[in-house]
């Protein structure tokens, strides 16, 4: 067989790849999950899976809200993306953990049961998990590969608690995003970011200027401060994740984080 000659291989420095990223952001409802979001590069698309969590951006006239009422209409988000590719720079899914019930719901559906209790214990067979399981993996990549910037926005969730099991033995708990837990390990796997959200009080100590008659005197107060914040650094107890260049140290915390404040953690320039 004669040799092709091949004149130039089309490779590129490492440090030239573009290439789009993935996030999940999870915590409890309220400590700006979706505000957060809303700083990311727009148009942003928010796909809202009846979560209602839309009051905190309603001033963002950069993110556009398409609500998700059932797998259906996830699906139909999902190849309506793919077949105009430009049209948004970042995708929110709010929340994963709700798309994840209307997986449930379609499955038993689909086998004509009823889905009133989807997800309860007893209404769902091993088959019928392993297929959500199996359609929630399957989109997950799907979402991940759009050429966009996609969030993945879900509800916290503990794992490996047993309160029968033995001390000696038993496995620390971990907190996560909150899905079944095969499905959690492919999206920890599949993405490039993972972040937990929480809010912190703090007191600061603020002086006062307090006139009393002629005299001014200056007093001291101790001020609440509220502090939204994200962890993105190694933990032992919560699940985070940044892929990003060995020699870039990380932060256990971020706080009032957005888009930018991440890309300069992940590149190194603070």
């Amino acid at each position: 067989m004669a040799e092709r000659v091949v004149s130039d291989l089309g490779a590129v420095p490492v440090a030239e790849v573009v290439v789009n990223k993935s996030y999940t952001f999870y915590g409890r409802s309220g400590t700006g999950k979706t505000t957060f979001a809303a700083t990311f590069p727009g148009p942003i698309l928010l796909l809202d899976a009846s979560d209602q969590g839309t009051d905190s951006i309603s001033d963002q006239d950069h993110v556009f809200v398409k609500k998700i009422d059932s797998w259906d209409d996830f699906e139909l988000a999902y190849w309506y993306l793919m077949q105009h590719p430009d049209e948004y720079a970042t995708v929110v899914i709010d929340t994963v953990s709700q798309v994840q019930n209307f997986a449930l719901i379609k499955v038993l559906e689909d086998k004509g049961k009823d889905s009133d209790n989807a997800g309860e214990w007893g209404v769902m067979s091993k088959r019928d998990w392993g297929q959500v399981a199996s359609l929630m993996k399957e989109y997950i990549t799907r979402y991940r590969d759009l050429p966009v910037e996609t969030i993945f926005i879900a509800q916290d969730r503990t794992f490996n608690i047993d309160d029968e099991a033995d001390p000696e033995t038993m496995i620390e708990p971990e907190i996560g995003p909150q899905l079944i837990p095969s499905v959690c390990k492919h999206l920890n796997a599949a993405v490039h970011v993972i972040g937990n959200t929480f809010i912190r009080t703090r007191y600061e100590q603020k002086k006062v200027r307090v006139k009393k008659g002629n005299k001014t005197q200056v007093k001291v107060k101790e001020q609440e401060v509220i502090e939204f914040c994200l962890r993105v650094g190694p933990n032992p107890v919560y699940i985070t994740k940044v892929r990003k260049p060995k020699t870039v140290k990380l932060p256990s915390v971020i706080v009032d984080p957005s888009y930018g404040d991440l890309q300069a953690i992940i590149k190194g320039e603070v």
